[in-house]
């Protein structure tokens, strides 16, 4: 996938997390800050399934378009997922924006409540992402259509979800290895896979 990937978020612990586990084979640019600040074509919001866009970067995003963005995202969940995009799969929308040219609407809860359980839902929407990404860049070279060329990605649900940092970052990092380094696993069995399951969820620290 030859495009360029930022990290980037307001909180220290997250940008800390990322540069542990990225480190290790990750070509990403990792910084602290406003994801507003950066010129990317694409900024992935994590979100709850019905698109409602209270508090956080999708907030932000939203006002930002003057109110006209969470309106639009949410008729395409209705049109095309029947009112809820599951935890799990993205859609890329063009954002009506002069920047980002698109957003990435990746579920991460399907309601924007404090999650209190370990969970996978980071990677599962980290991969999402990545994959309607990758989608989107195979159509555009084929149909000569507009290109995703840079995207950013924030902590995908350390915001009110309030998942841990390392955890995110790990679950992330999985992702991306999956889909852009192209290390996908073969879950041959029903162990296998619970094995990868049970390495998503555990505790970890910076």
């Amino acid at each position: 996938m030859a495009l360029t990937f930022h990290l980037r978020d307001l909180n220290p612990e997250v940008v800390k997390a990322w540069q542990q586990f990225f480190s290790r084979g990750g070509r990403v640019e990792i910084s602290e800050g406003d994801v507003m600040d950066l010129d990317a074509t694409a900024i992935v919001t994590p979100a709850n399934s019905f698109g409602i866009m209270e508090g956080g970067l999708g907030d932000c995003l939203n006002k930002v378009s003057q109110g006209k963005l969470e309106n639009r995202i949410r008729k395409m969940i209705q049109d095309k997922h029947a009112g809820e995009l599951p935890v799990g799969q993205a859609e890329i929308i063009k954002s009506g924006m002069d920047k980002p040219q698109f957003v990435v609407v990746a579920p991460t809860v399907r309601v924007p409540i404090r999650q209190t359980n370990t969970n996978v839902n980071t990677y599962l929407a980290t991969r999402a992402a990545l994959r309607a990404i990758a989608a989107h860049i195979r159509e555009a070279n084929e149909s000569g259509g507009s290109k995703i060329e840079s995207v950013v990605f924030v902590g995908m649900g350390t915001g009110g979800a309030k998942y841990p940092p390392a955890v995110c970052a790990f679950q992330m990092y999985e992702a991306y290895c999956q889909v852009v380094l192209g290390q996908e696993p073969n879950f041959a069995t029903i162990e296998t896979a619970t094995a990868h399951d049970t390495e998503l969820r555990k505790s970890r620290f910076i």
